[in-house]
């Protein structure tokens, strides 16, 4: 039950991101989609952790759905193209970016 829990949910979220990435704006697709895409699994990873499910369930959406919809690999991948050609601005953008609303998350999971 536990390996048709995580495949299901890794296809789930998988197919979610792909959907995200090519309804994004074309102009900003990458850049911005991969973001927010990794900001809202690592929200959703910390929401889930803390509200404390069942072992099926947690192995579902944690193993599954949430790492099927995180881009980690994606984002690394992009940082080394961004370097690679000199844009330097949007590598910097994306660390800066990161910090800041892992900084502002941690906060509001210390409030709520």
């Amino acid at each position: 039950m536990m390996i048709l829990s995580v495949a299901v949910g890794s296809a789930l979220g998988t197919m979610l991101r792909y959907l995200i990435l090519n309804t994004w704006p074309v102009k900003s697709r990458y850049f911005t989609a991969v973001f927010v895409v990794n900001m809202l699994g690592a929200f959703a990873l910390g929401s889930l952790t803390a509200t404390g499910t069942t072992h099926v369930m947690h192995n579902f959406w944690a193993t599954g759905v949430i790492a099927g919809l995180t881009t980690f690999s994606t984002m690394m991948t992009q940082s080394s193209q961004y370097k690679r050609i000199q844009q330097f601005y949007y590598l910097a953008l994306q660390i800066i970016m990161g910090t800041v609303v892992f900084g502002i998350a941690l906060f509001l999971t210390t409030i709520l």
